[in-house]
């Protein structure tokens, strides 16, 4: 990894990301040591304890909590307050559909320093079909914040029916 991230700081990367499992926290740690770009870990995390260590033990510059695994947004906003108060960047991971983006949204609009989210860019239909109004980058590259109550989003239902309706695929040696 080391190796690697040498390779890459030509690049003038942002960041790096998840280049260990997220328990290897020595590796982490030794990575950022050696190269003078920002390690980003934690979208596999679920506690705040496996957040502060990390920060304190990894020495990651940038903690990423998955609203859905990491205990919703109150235990993210918990997250997101520690990154600030240790001048950490705080970008939460938002990769599988669009409620998860609206609420890392959500997310970012209420921390002190919130400025960036994870958007995808995939054609997934639980990241691009499961919205009635899908999110949509705008020219400058950001996205809105939804404005109305809730999470601010309304589902397609027809999509939903759709998937509600499928077949679910037995595991290899199991029936249904």
């Amino acid at each position: 990894a080391i190796k690697m991230a040498r390779r890459f700081e030509q690049f003038n990367l942002f960041w790096l990301e998840e280049p260990f499992p997220p328990d290897d926290l020595d590796g982490y740690a030794k990575l950022a040591d050696a190269v003078d770009m920002r390690i980003a870990a934690g979208e596999q995390e679920t506690t705040f304890k496996g957040f502060a260590e990390l920060a304190e033990k990894g020495r990651v510059d940038v903690l990423q909590p998955d609203v859905a695994r990491a205990g919703g947004l109150t235990q993210c906003a918990r997250v997101g307050q520690y990154a600030f108060e240790r001048n950490i960047l705080c970008v939460p991971h938002a990769f599988s559909t669009g409620i998860l983006v609206a609420a890392s949204l959500h997310f970012v609009a209420g921390m002190p320093h919130g400025k960036l989210a994870e958007f995808t860019v995939s054609d997934s239909p639980l990241a691009r079909e499961l919205l009635a109004e899908p999110f949509q980058l705008e020219p400058d590259g950001t996205v809105r914040v939804p404005q109305a109550p809730g999470l601010g989003i309304a589902l397609d239902e027809a999509v939903l029916r759709r998937y509600a309706q499928a077949p679910v695929m037995p595991l290899p040696g199991r029936q249904v």
